[in-house]
């Protein structure tokens, strides 16, 4: 990827649309320009409307070029989203190099193996465990030993045929060289984690508006991952139901005013509100506010590591700790609950903490946990790289990119102008 242009990295939510425009530079890449926008059309993990969705997309890409202050192209995409369609498989890959005598194992050989696993149907990425070599030795590194016969061990990365089609589909008539998908739970990791916490063994859990996410890392690579539908949407209502005020305002009091270690709270402090119905100014007890956010939140976190404990089925798997990232990891006191459901050192988590430095520019959000997938997202691509599942094409009749499919031109000019005439319709209401 990243032979043309730029590379763009989209994470669509329930809640709103991330998305950052970067340049490979020598040392990694850095960020030019990043954007934030309501998302419309996604809920749950699913897409309800695709024509809003596809409007928060383009309204989010159009706010990266707005930023520009030379004009790049959007490049390779990189897209993914807050949904339960992922999942990973473990396999093995054996390649003989020569049925005689060891040979020297080259970086071909390798990249081969790698590429195989890769055609494999639905599979999004490939993450290489180790390799053994004829000899039973196990290495992470084969290139220039001596062996007869290569085995990998393999984690493939898969998404759902049709799921793949809806995310593709999206992006129909944007100027991309080409697009991978990606998967949320691993691009969350790899934008908090550090080598040494995914060596020892580490659990991450990325915490969204309407799901949980959470992701086991052993030996360097993941292992096991699962989604909880529950996120930060399931305290806010709560909120609001309680104490009767609207969902932007329990927001607020949720992120700003409540502390889920709520002991720590003073019994008279207080914060003033407005009441949903009446309309009217009231005081509410911040120590209950706080009560009402850690008694969902705490059944999040229980329902996380039930499942999770029951996927993983590893007695010998013992995790050094938890790092917990996403929107929801701004809730004060939330590390607390972590670590006493999970029964492990907790901390909460954003590309700053991560001891990466693979990615500059945007260092006002590299501490903010909402943003660890945009950086996650290069990380990845720097050290693995992505599997392409499909190129793009630019329709010589109306000079409007469009994704690679069976339609012919004027279906594809047909598309782009209907588009315009969307879009220009929009503003005008």
């Amino acid at each position: 990827m990243a032979k043309t242009g730029g590379i763009t990295v989209v994470d669509i939510g329930t809640y709103n649309i991330k998305a950052a425009l970067g340049e490979k530079v020598s040392d990694g890449f850095k960020i030019l320009s990043y954007s934030t926008v309501k998302s419309n059309g996604f809920s749950g993990g699913k897409i309800v409307d695709v024509i809003g969705l596809r409007a928060s997309i383009g309204e989010a890409l159009g706010e990266l070029q707005s930023q520009m202050t030379k004009k790049i192209p959007f490049g390779d995409l990189i897209v993914t989203g807050s949904s339960n369609v992922f999942s990973m498989e473990r396999i093995k890959v054996e390649k003989t190099l020569s049925k005689d005598k060891a040979e020297p194992i080259k970086e071909s050989h390798v990249r081969t193996m790698r590429l195989e696993a890769g055609k494999r149907e639905n599979t999004i990425d490939v993450i290489v465990m180790n390799y053994t070599l004829d000899d039973g030795r196990v290495v992470i590194n084969p290139v220039s030993m001596m062996s007869t016969k290569i085995t990998a061990d393999m984690i493939l990365v898969k998404i759902d045929e049709m799921a793949q089609d809806e995310f593709f589909n999206l992006f129909e008539g944007y100027n991309f060289t080409s697009a991978s998908i990606a998967h949320p739970g691993i691009l969350a990791a790899e934008g908090v984690l550090n080598e040494n916490e995914k060596d020892r063994g580490i659990l991450c859990l990325e915490m969204g508006y309407a799901t949980t996410k959470i992701i086991s890392y052993e030996k360097g690579v993941p292992v096991e991952f699962q989604l909880i539908p529950l996120g930060v949407q399931n305290i806010v209502k709560d909120i609001a139901t309680v104490f009767k005020v609207s969902y932007s305002e329990a927001e607020r009091l949720l992120f700003y005013h409540s502390n889920l270690d709520y002991k720590s709270v003073k019994e008279d402090e207080t914060v003033e509100t407005t009441d949903f119905d009446a309309k009217t100014k009231k005081n509410i007890k911040k120590r209950s506010l706080s009560l009402t956010a850690y008694a969902r939140s705490q059944e999040i976190f229980s329902i996380a590591r039930r499942e999770f404990t029951r996927t993983l089925n590893k007695a010998s798997f013992n995790p050094v700790g938890l790092v917990i990232t996403g929107g929801g990891a701004s809730i004060p006191g939330i590390a607390g609950i972590g670590s006493s459901v999970f029964n492990i050192t907790a901390r909460t988590g954003a590309y700053a903490s991560s001891n990466n430095v693979i990615v500059n520019g945007a260092e006002d959000i590299m501490a903010v946990p909402a943003y660890t997938l945009l950086f996650g997202a290069f990380v990845h691509l720097f050290k693995h790289g992505f599997n392409v599942r499909k190129a793009f094409r630019v329709s010589p009749i109306s000079k409007t990119p469009a994704i690679s499919s069976d339609k012919n031109e004027n279906e594809n000019y047909e598309d782009g102008f209907l588009k315009k005439v969307w879009e220009f319709l929009k503003k005008l209401v």
